[in-house]
């Protein structure tokens, strides 16, 4: 930038271009320079001497003032061929990256730009070049291709990890993976079981460890368990907590395996060289563990819940056995018993016959009570073959039912039962057909079953109402009465077999207990639902709904009833 210039009459003029210049490079963030072609600068700006730490003197100092001074061998001559093949070919060095030495001892990544310095013919005289410091973008790069490395590592974890449901694949594939991020010398993973810390998993130990018992209150593990938070020692000579299993380690990382807020093991980590016990491979470990956890204790409850699978399958196993075997008595005891039933029924009417007109008060009223048992026998034996029926049929009904005949037809059956008993009956159903999908000898019974009971509970002199409504897609069938009522206590068991309301009103009524279940396992069968009302002293209301036949079957099956 400076030179001879004689006498010259524009020497004022130039020597303020050469100030205006040299001012403008001196406040340029980059860095500047000019070198001979020797390669000693013959210039550098204030930029370049912030960016190496060394004084512009010293840059320029003729002992130390060449820049092979600031790079390595191999640095230094691969710029020398750059700028060898410059000054031959004439073409400018548009981009080249160079790590450069400084006072502080930092290399820094610089990115250089050169070109030839020309006289008035043209000739090379030297060259100039601009430095633009691209360390932090480096360093950012770096860590930017370090973070998707170790990403794209935990995502083949994760995937590995995903692919087992076997606890000891898993430890494997962890501890395997631990071991590789962070390139430790010793690794093991314990799990906290009701007899203590174990070592299930290890690598690099001197002979197998796999078994043995740490102590929860010693070491830096001993401190991550009672914390529940990773440490990371980078100087074990430092740490008085430390216990050496193998000598010569120099870093620790210990990270707890936590599972629903709860911790289930350790991951610990050693290595002879500190240094490779980063910051970022801490980070990276207590990611990985916290996967490695949640997959330990996913898999754990999957070994849990199919043991308790096995478990309960062999148990309704055994219960199904037990069951088949109590229907299989009942339904033979039921069957059995009605032959039985029926000679004695016989023999008491041809008694009671031969003894008519010589029977008094009270032994007549010993023949009403074995007939009413013998009733009651009958009544338990048809219900328990009903049920049983139903059971058994594993098919869906299929056929259309003309369902407001249907309820006409039992309600008149139920007339000279509900006079004899003094109770008023009446019924509201429509003359419009309404059809549903059922067995109608089925749904014959639940509503018989409805009428049975309000008549059975309704005193003398009360009232029993039978309604059918027809809505948009189903159809609702109702029994209503003014009898004793249920008292809410004893309403959540009424539809459960053998279970009969014992109140005071009540207690003399006879029933099998199985009406009501009776009822409701023919409703479901039919894809319907059952309801009901009741409230002591005032009356019950039972229903059931049934869905409404498809309109093609009502069509076919109201043209069969016309027909008939």
């Amino acid at each position: 930038m400076s030179s001879n210039h004689g006498e010259n009459p524009a020497l004022p003029a130039l020597l303020d271009s050469e100030q205006t210049v040299s001012q403008f490079l001196d406040e340029i963030d980059d860095g500047y320079f000019e070198a001979d072609l020797h390669g000693r600068f013959m210039f550098v700006n204030e930029a370049l001497t912030r960016m190496t730490g060394f004084s512009r003197a010293e840059l320029l100092d003729p002992q130390s003032n060449h820049f092979s001074t600031y790079l390595d061998a191999s640095t230094a001559a691969r710029l020398k061929e750059f700028i060898t093949a410059m000054c031959q070919n004439g073409r400018a060095i548009r981009s080249v990256d160079l790590p450069l030495w400084c006072r502080d001892g930092v290399t820094r990544h610089l990115d250089v730009s050169i070109s030839l310095i020309r006289d008035a013919y043209g000739h090379g005289q030297g060259y100039r070049g601009f430095l633009r410091d691209m360390t932090e973008q480096r360093q950012l790069e770096k860590a930017l291709r370090t973070s998707i490395q170790q990403l794209s590592m935990l995502q083949q974890v994760d995937s590995e990890l995903s692919r087992y449901l076997d606890p000891n694949a898993i430890l494997s594939v962890g501890l395997n993976a631990a071991m590789a991020i962070s390139r430790a010398d010793l690794g093991l993973i314990a799990m906290l079981e009701e007899s203590g810390l174990h070592i299930v998993r290890s690598i690099g130990f001197g002979g197998s460890d796999q078994g043995r018992t740490l102590n929860l209150n010693e070491g830096i593990i001993g401190r991550a368990l009672r914390t529940g938070r990773a440490q990371f020692c980078a100087d074990v000579s430092r740490d008085p907590d430390y216990v050496a299993d193998v000598g010569g380690m120099e870093a620790n990382i210990v990270a707890p395996l936590t599972a629903r807020d709860r911790v289930i093991g350790v991951l610990n980590l050693e290595t002879t060289r500190g240094v490779r016990f980063s910051a970022e491979v801490y980070e990276f470990i207590q990611l990985l563990t916290a996967r490695l956890a949640i997959s330990l204790d996913n898999a754990v409850l999957l070994r849990t819940t199919q043991e308790q699978l096995s478990a309960l399958q062999k148990l309704y196993a055994h219960v199904t056995d037990l069951e088949h075997l109590k229907t299989d008595m009942i339904r033979i005891a039921a069957h059995d018993m009605r032959g039985p039933l029926s000679v004695i029924a016989s023999y008491v009417d041809l008694l009671r016959g031969d003894l008519n007109g010589s029977l008094d008060e009270a032994q007549q009223g010993y023949f009403d009570a074995i007939t009413r048992g013998l009733d009651r026998l009958m009544r338990l034996s048809t219900d328990v073959l009903s049920l049983e029926r139903i059971h058994a049929r594993r098919e869906k009904p299929s056929e259309s039912v003309r369902f407001d005949q249907l309820v006409r037809d039992v309600v008149e059956q139920f007339k000279p039962e509900a006079e004899q008993r003094g109770v008023l009956f009446r019924s509201s159903v429509s003359r419009t057909p309404v059809f549903v999908v059922g067995e109608a000898s089925e749904l014959s019974e639940a509503i018989s079953n409805l009428l049975t009971n309000a008549l059975k509970y309704t005193p003398g002199g009360g009232k029993v109402f039978v309604q059918m409504i027809a809505e948009v897609d189903k159809v609702r069938c109702e029994v209503h009465d003014t009898g004793f009522g249920i008292p809410e206590s004893e309403q959540a068991r009424l539809f459960q077999p053998f279970y009969r309301v014992k109140t005071h009103d009540t207690a003399a009524i006879s029933g099998t207990g199985l009406g009501l279940h009776l009822v409701k396992n023919i409703v479901e069968r039919h894809d319907g639902a059952v309801y009901f009302e009741s409230q002591p002293g005032t009356g019950s209301m039972f229903g059931f709904t049934l869905p409404l036949a498809p309109v093609a079957g009502r069509v076919d099956s109201s043209a069969q009833a016309c027909a008939s």
